[in-house]
């Protein structure tokens, strides 16, 4: 039995390093947070799809270093792994431009899901990118309806990126469908505002855990730190005071550590875990997320258990 499997796209970073001059690394949402628990102790799968390319290639090799089972990590010859550049700007914030026109991601079907072994994982990860477009769209959401009896938990993050959608209004429509089908949400205050239609962020957590009736609700919010949302009560945390260098995956960083060391509390239903312990859970995610954006690139910047318990100190590790 797997802690974590995520579904979603695995596809390739290019982060700026000058003019016209970029770094490669793997990434994708559900990968990264895949990777980040993975990092932590985590026994993890993934399921997706990338190109016979020399950036698919790359993609099964990282996850083998990390020990990420892929044995439903598909090649196909139909279209190329997805690249993602990525530009930074002073505040090291970043900005995204996809080669995905398809992408291999995309390409994902219902035969590719192994829905059996999903049912038997504790935490089902999936993405709003997977949603952006057909067959992967249909897959992902056929598995959610599919799996809906199974105890597996479904943690899902909706990780807007305008630049994927055609129509802005069907990613909001689309999101938020996903969001009826999950007993996790993750999003930014940015997302919060985007699905909800409030301006004020944690407004607009509380509207869409309400509305659709979501156990608990996780809200990073940079150097703001977090809000984590469970049966109406509301906590917020601080982030670790760290000079941000690259932003990128801080959020997979938060969230792939939030799920790790929830998973560590012996539960097969959310209702049996304590507030305490799911607090417990989001500082270490807030203090991985820390150590993330605090050094240049995504699956690299990821940290182990033993540098978020250094930022920590030992009272809180």
């Amino acid at each position: 039995m797997f802690d974590l499997i995520a579904v979603g796209e695995i596809l390739v970073d290019l982060i700026e390093e000058g003019s016209l001059q970029f770094s490669g690394t793997v990434g994708g949402a559900p990968c990264n947070a895949l990777a980040q628990a993975a990092k932590l102790g985590s026994r993890t799968a993934f399921i997706g799809m990338v190109g016979d390319d020399a950036f698919g290639r790359a993609c099964a090799l990282q996850l083998d270093g990390l020990g990420i089972d892929r044995a439903h990590l598909y090649i196909t010859g139909q279209a190329d792994t997805t690249l993602a550049f990525v530009t930074l700007d002073e505040n090291g914030d970043r900005h995204f431009t996809f080669y995905r026109r398809p992408g291999a991601d995309t390409l994902l079907t219902v035969k590719h899901i192994p829905f059996d072994l999903i049912a038997q994982s504790r935490v089902y990860l999936f993405g709003g990118v997977s949603l952006s477009k057909d067959p992967a769209r249909a897959a992902v959401f056929y598995s959610l309806f599919k799996l809906s009896g199974a105890p597996v938990l479904k943690a899902f993050d909706p990780n807007l990126r305008p630049a994927l959608w055609e129509d802005l209004e069907e990613a909001k429509a689309l999101g938020r469908k996903a969001m009826g089908l999950c007993d996790i949400l993750k999003l930014s205050d940015e997302e919060a505002v985007f699905f909800s239609g409030h301006q004020n962020p944690l407004e607009g957590a509380r509207a869409l855990q309400e509305e659709f009736q979501i156990p608990l609700v996780l809200m990073s919010m940079g150097a703001r730190g977090c809000a984590i949302l469970l049966d109406g009560d509301c906590c917020h945390l601080d982030a670790c005071p760290v000079q941000a260098v690259d932003t990128t995956a801080a959020g997979d960083s938060f969230f792939g550590a939030f799920l790790h060391r929830l998973l560590k509390n012996p539960f097969k239903k959310l209702e049996e875990l304590s507030p305490s312990q799911i607090v417990e859970a989001a500082q270490f995610a807030t203090a991985a997320a820390s150590v993330t954006v605090s050094r240049k690139g995504s699956i690299p910047a990821l940290p182990t258990g033993e540098e978020v318990q250094a930022l920590l100190g030992p009272d809180e590790a």
